[in-house]
């Protein structure tokens, strides 16, 4: 993608790739947030007891938020999520060579 100018053409308009409907919720992301459910689940039946608690409902509350955070557009690649910029940009820049530049960021446009 050398030479692309983002000023005429804005990322993330591709007519070709139809976005889902209902809330963007794709298979990538209703993934994650059942990843979230199943963690949740298996630390609250496990690691609680069986009375429901204060500690259990704000445990279930800040996965609740942390779940909604992870499924949201990435501010570095709209079409990612900021799960997978967090847990996987992060190791595959290391691992491969050709991709250490990409950890360095430039903005797109001159400051004045």
């Amino acid at each position: 993608m050398k030479g692309y100018n983002y000023l005429e053409f804005p990322p993330g308009t591709n007519i070709w790739k139809k976005s889902a409907r209902l809330l963007a919720l794709n298979f990538e992301r209703l993934g994650v947030l059942g990843g979230y459910f199943l963690v949740t689940y298996i630390a609250l039946s496990k690691a609680f007891s069986y009375q429901f608690t204060a500690s259990k409902a704000i445990f279930a509350g800040i996965m609740i938020v942390a779940a909604i955070y992870s499924i949201l557009p990435a501010p570095s690649n709209p079409n990612s999520m900021v799960f997978m910029e967090v847990f996987f940009r992060g190791p595959k820049v290391v691992m491969s060579q050709s991709l250490r530049s990409t950890l360095r960021t430039d903005p797109i446009e001159e400051e004045d």
